[in-house]
């Protein structure tokens, strides 16, 4: 694993760990979830190197070793071009195909960054996304999504608690505990993130019919975080684009859960099609 930095449009510099692949055909651009970082993913990493690909994953601004305040964004534009940056700074250290790989609210980033076209055309012709945030299955209570809307204008750094119960990342006892013990997990998010990502969601589902590459969609059907339906939806709305893998009784990380080699297999087999 070799780290570095790379610097967005408005200057903010974000950290990226990558783990090359000697010959690798494809390599992955992949921008993680709320509150954790880029380190999270050697396991996907090391999953998908036998395949003869390579991992690329970013620190958003606000996460892990980037600048920025933690969990706090001042419009989701920031993060859309944080991965447009990075993508193609991943363009320019590689050869052979980029996939973006987008997990959790990192899917919603990613599926933004694809509908405004801000993805380097060169060598990205496909992308994937990961339990994309869309809909929440965890409850948040009716007090802070109020607090939340009024707040993002008032005080739109008021950090509040994201409400991620660790356990529900994964079944392997060893990855939760792992993510309770990471120094570079936070569990903050800021009143104009939280009403950003709100609006991000419904406007990706309102206008996926824009996205016009093809891409997949893993989600896990037993996710106690991010609400398989919205994936579901989102299918519906992309029939002629859109591959769904419902993921049989998976929770949030399917790279970090139970049965994680099948998922690096279903990820291959797709990028094998034409």
């Amino acid at each position: 694993m070799t780290e570095g930095f790379v610097s967005s449009s408005d200057g903010t510099r974000l950290a990226y760990r990558a783990w090359p692949s000697p010959g690798a055909r494809v390599t992955f651009a992949v921008v993680h979830g709320l509150g954790e970082h880029s380190g999270r993913y050697e396991r996907f990493a090391r999953g998908m190197a036998p395949y003869q690909m390579a991992t690329f994953a970013v620190d958003l601004r606000g996460h892990g070793k980037s600048d920025g305040r933690r969990g706090h964004v001042d419009s989701w534009a920031q993060w859309v071009d944080d991965a447009a940056a990075f993508v193609a700074h991943v363009e320019s250290q590689t050869e052979g195909e980029v996939v973006p790989l987008g997990h959790s609210f990192g899917g919603t980033v990613m599926l933004s960054t694809v509908r405004a076209q801000k993805l380097p055309p060169a060598r990205t012709r496909r992308f994937i996304v990961s339990s994309p945030a869309l809909r929440l299955r965890v409850k948040v209570p009716a007090w802070k999504s109020s607090l939340a809307s009024v707040a993002s204008t008032l005080v739109p750094r008021l950090a509040m608690d994201n409400e991620v119960n660790p356990g529900s990342v994964s079944r392997i006892p060893e990855v939760v505990e792992a993510y309770r013990a990471d120094p570079l997990v936070h569990s903050r998010i800021s009143s104009r993130l939280y009403a950003e990502w709100a609006n991000a969601a419904t406007e990706n589902l309102e206008r996926a019919g824009e996205i016009n590459i093809p891409f997949l969609i893993l989600a896990g059907s037993a996710d106690p975080l991010i609400d398989p339906a919205g994936s579901e939806e989102l299918h519906r709305r992309t029939p002629n684009t859109s591959t769904l893998n419902m993921l049989d009784g998976r929770y949030h990380e399917p790279f970090n859960d139970l049965g994680s080699d099948e998922v690096f297999s279903s990820i291959a087999e797709w990028l094998r099609r034409p």
